[in-house]
């Protein structure tokens, strides 16, 4: 069953148009990143969603039958978490999850708390002020109040933006899984493009007021429809040309290697490299290098510690063609 679906959706502020014809669905239980870099206008599509924003042209349904045109709402099948949580500084944790539940009877209410608290992993918290609370705990407390009201439909908004390396790891399975658990529709926006990938079942690019892919996190990634989507999820290497005509690559597209995958060798071969600069980074050794036969192309790379490779030889590039990828400007 579609949870969210998106059609023709474009919105401007005064003179300025901030999205322009974005369609797509988010089924039950599915969980949808909208990525792109900060202010192409992510948080608006949520905004809309929630009848936070209107104005906007095109269609915004829920669960197949609830139209949001600015007139027929359904906020109460909508759980919106913010980045910097919303939590009410002036209750504690289990009023603060209390306060969904104020039109409940008091005993259906407390069962409902204390169901919340248990399987947030709050319970021996549930006394405490928000300032008493890590980062990571203030954020389940904002999670634990609006899966509170039992919504369909959940919209995420830099979700972990606040959080540290470690506890962000950590969050995104557990709130991955609970999602997948309830069966909830999920459109999370974000920047971060690991976190997209390690998120979603289905990503949508933004770029240039439009969505430009949307697809599964495995097949953009290895199939990106151009050079910017390839180079937003993970820094890539641009092959020069005499590359792409020794390998007979199409010459009307970019020939282009991902970092992770530019291998080089002490082995001589036609594509000798001279080393640029070189940053020591604890297991590796980030590395720019520049083609000889054309010392304006540079690549980048990484060469870790236990590699058998020797930066203080010559250097050629180890090309492998089956990982060349091949994308339209």
């Amino acid at each position: 069953m579609i949870g969210i679906s998106i059609k023709n959706f474009s919105i401007a502020f005064g003179d300025n148009e901030i999205l322009n014809d974005i369609s797509f669905d988010v089924q039950a239980g599915e969980i949808v990143t909208i990525l792109g870099p900060s202010g192409c206008g992510k948080s608006t599509i949520l905004r809309s969603i929630s009848s936070l924003e209107s104005g906007y042209t095109g269609s915004i349904f829920l669960n197949e039958t609830c139209l949001l045109n600015g007139a027929n709402k359904c906020n109460k099948d909508i759980g919106y978490i913010f980045q910097d949580y919303a939590l009410f500084p002036h209750l504690n944790v289990k009023e603060n999850i209390e306060f969904a539940l104020f039109k409940l009877k008091a005993n259906e209410r407390q069962k409902r708390v204390d169901k919340l608290l248990k399987q947030f992993d709050l319970v021996e918290h549930k006394n405490k002020q928000i300032h008493e609370l890590s980062g990571g705990q203030q954020q389940r407390v904002s999670i634990a109040r609006v899966i509170a009201y039992e919504p369909k439909i959940l919209l995420l908004d830099e979700p972990f933006a606040n959080l540290d390396s470690i506890l962000r790891a950590k969050t995104k399975f557990w709130l991955k899984n609970l999602i997948k658990e309830l069966g909830l529709s999920a459109i999370l926006v974000t920047h971060d493009q690991k976190e997209a990938l390690s998120m979603s079942d289905k990503i949508g690019i933004i770029h240039n007021k439009r969505i430009v892919q949307f697809d599964t996190p495995k097949n953009i990634y290895k199939n990106p429809n151009s050079f910017y989507i390839a180079n937003f999820l993970g820094e890539v290497n641009t092959l020069p040309k005499f590359i792409a005509e020794d390998l007979n690559l199409d010459l009307s597209k970019t020939s282009i290697i991902r970092i992770h995958e530019t291998k080089i060798t002490n082995k001589a071969n036609n594509y000798k490299l001279n080393i640029v600069n070189r940053l020591y980074c604890g297991e590796y050794e980030e590395v720019i290098l520049s083609f000889e036969k054309e010392l304006k192309s540079q690549i980048k790379l990484r060469v870790y510690i236990d590699s058998d490779i020797s930066l203080e030889e010559e250097i050629y590039l180890d090309i492998n063609k089956d990982k060349i990828i091949e994308v339209n400007n």
